[in-house]
């Protein structure tokens, strides 16, 4: 899902850091025997703060949709962009599979380098989906983002990253994409993710026909973080659908299975997410890591019913949470190894916490706003009893005796 920037007479507004010196990224674009490509399209797709949360979205900054070609030697460089971000590359080159340059550095002075991988065209229909991504004007839509997420079979359907099914395709100027398998599938599941407009799950026939996915701006969902009645600036808000889901055979969807969106409060604790896809029943909440110095936020339930509305869920007041202590023991008597883990996670919100376990195995949670939760302890060489990943854990006041002994593996 992408949320947007806040508009203030129709202009993006750049954060801070773009008024700092401005730097540059330089690199090349290279085949897999490092010979140069060129006419490559690179593309600044979005970014993100190195420090602290961000308070737009990662597609709105000013330097997102800026775009290049490379040189006869595979060249391409951008200048003048924010030191203080990084930022997300797309290359596309036709007969080659898209690739992504994730959290490059303008501020480093390093060159990058993509190495894209010939893609041969598809000559068995029974293993590409082929798609047209347009708005809800009928206007098609370029550089679009189309992650493959699902491969179903006649007797199976898979989830995930799988072997022989591409990461990752973009659509051209016209809006196609196509999508391939290694082997025969009846259809492949993608996420749509275009710019300034809602992520939406698209199920994909594989065969000749190209079929077209219409995406629409969404809603807005916005709010604002106080405690004792003060703004709480710089804190980090997110989103995610109540009903949680998942998927099933044939493509079966459960529930609303979106991803976390992740936003930064403003100087007033304000927050605005724009692009929230709809008809969706979410939750909003503030981040426990983002907060546990300042206390806890509740969940806040909402729903979306339709593209364009707004939806303010109103102030979400920060107070103190609860505390959860305890330890954590190995079975055998051995010392605990120093630097592992134990994760306390909320089973309704996408929010969590880590602590480091002392070296006698005491760990303490603070700020954790009441609810029900599983807990996860990280030690190398040890598990919970009976193989169990986790244990329930409920939390409606201050807990001091939480006590877990791990087996050795």
């Amino acid at each position: 899902m992408r949320s947007c920037v806040t508009l203030v007479g129709l202009v993006l507004l750049p954060c801070a850091a773009a008024l700092a010196q401005p730097a540059a990224i330089n690199g090349r674009v290279v085949d897999s025997y490092n010979k140069p490509i060129a006419d490559a399209t690179v593309l600044i797709y979005e970014a993100g703060v190195k420090h602290g949360y961000s308070t737009y979205c990662p597609s709105c900054y000013a330097d997102c949709g800026k775009r290049t070609h490379t040189n006869a030697d595979g060249s391409f460089s951008f200048s003048g962009l924010a030191p203080d971000l990084f930022f997300r590359l797309l290359v596309v080159r036709d007969g080659y599979t898209a690739k992504v340059l994730d959290r490059t550095d303008p501020a480093s002075g390093a060159s990058t380098t993509a190495v894209l991988h010939p893609r041969k065209p598809v000559e068995d229909l029974s293993r590409v989906a082929r798609g047209l991504v347009r708005n809800g004007d009928g206007e098609p839509l370029a550089d679009v983002v189309i992650r493959p997420m699902g491969v179903n079979t006649d007797s199976s359907s898979a989830y995930g990253t799988l072997d022989g099914l591409d990461l990752v395709s973009v659509t051209n100027a016209r809006g196609e994409f196509e999508v391939g398998y290694s082997e025969k599938a009846k259809g492949i599941m993608v996420w749509v993710e275009a710019r300034g407009m809602a992520t939406k799950l698209a199920p994909l026939p594989t065969g000749g026909a190209r079929t077209t996915v219409t995406v629409s701006p969404g809603a807005t969902v916005r709010g604002r973080l106080i405690s004792n009645g003060k703004p709480v600036p710089n804190a980090e808000v997110g989103l995610i659908g109540r009903e949680r889901g998942g998927f099933g055979f044939q493509f079966r969807v459960f529930g609303d299975p979106y991803e976390e969106v992740r936003i930064g409060t403003q100087d007033d604790g304000s927050f605005v997410i724009n692009n929230v896809p709809a008809p969706v029943k979410w939750f909003v909440y503030g981040k426990m890591e983002s907060l546990n110095k300042t206390g806890a936020s509740p969940l806040m339930e909402c729903a979306t019913s339709k593209d364009g509305e707004t939806i303010n869920v109103g102030d979400l007041d920060v107070r103190p949470g609860h505390s959860v202590r305890g330890t954590v023991a190995l079975s055998d008597g051995a010392a605990m190894p120093r630097g592992m883990r134990i994760t306390i996670s909320s089973t309704k919100a996408f929010d969590s916490q880590t602590a480091v376990l002392a070296s006698d195995g005491a760990f303490e949670f603070r700020n954790v706003p009441a609810g029900d939760y599983t807990v996860f302890p990280s030690v190398r060489g040890y598990q919970l009893p009976n193989e169990k990943m986790t244990v329930d854990a409920k939390v409606g006041g201050d807990v001091s005796d939480f006590k877990l002994v791990l087996d050795h593996k």
